[in-house]
């Protein structure tokens, strides 16, 4: 285990090595399930990209900081969904909020009482995204997903543009802003 100010540390270099490199944008992403998904999905070289953990508020304060031009977030709907409900340090112990926000999410593009009862009971994103996906509300669900996950990274971001992709693995891309 590493302490969290190693972890900064380590964006913090692999970000500056972005930049020594003549990089203008950067590529970020939680884990290896973004990094897998973009270069399964993209053909992404991964060697251009930055892992940020948990700490994606910070990475991207990091990403300012250094002077980044434009900046990409891609990753999995279990992390990114805390995006969305304004949660930067995605860790489990911090905030969770993600079942929360697909039901306020859902519910502001009009599905059903239902659903959203059986949306509540799921016990992960996938399983939320599942039941969605059935009853018709997927996709007005992600769009408004993608329009808070846009709003917060670029509330975050200032003056720097920043984007979003987001996916999950039994689907593919959910969700771009």
């Amino acid at each position: 285990p590493m302490s969290t100010q190693a972890i900064l540390d380590t964006i913090r270099v692999e970000l500056r090595q972005q930049r020594a490199l003549g990089r203008e944008d950067v590529v970020i992403s939680p884990g290896n399930y973004g990094l897998d998904f973009l270069k399964n999905t993209y053909h992404y070289d991964l060697d251009k990209s930055v892992k940020c953990s948990n700490f994606i508020g910070l990475t991207i304060d990091m990403a300012v900081e250094e002077g980044f031009r434009r900046l990409l977030l891609a990753g999995h709907i279990g992390k990114l969904i805390k995006v969305a409900g304004g949660i930067m340090n995605t860790h489990s112990h911090n905030a969770d909020g993600r079942i929360e926000t697909i039901v306020t999410c859902g519910l502001r593009v009009g599905a059903d009482l239902e659903t959203l009862k059986e949306v509540a009971k799921a016990v992960t994103t996938d399983d939320a995204i599942d039941i969605l996906k059935e009853r018709g509300f997927l996709e007005k669900t992600m769009e408004l997903l993608m329009e808070k996950i846009y709003f917060y990274i670029n509330k975050r971001s200032g003056e720097m543009p920043a984007e979003a992709i987001v996916f999950s693995n039994k689907y593919g891309i959910l969700g771009k802003t």
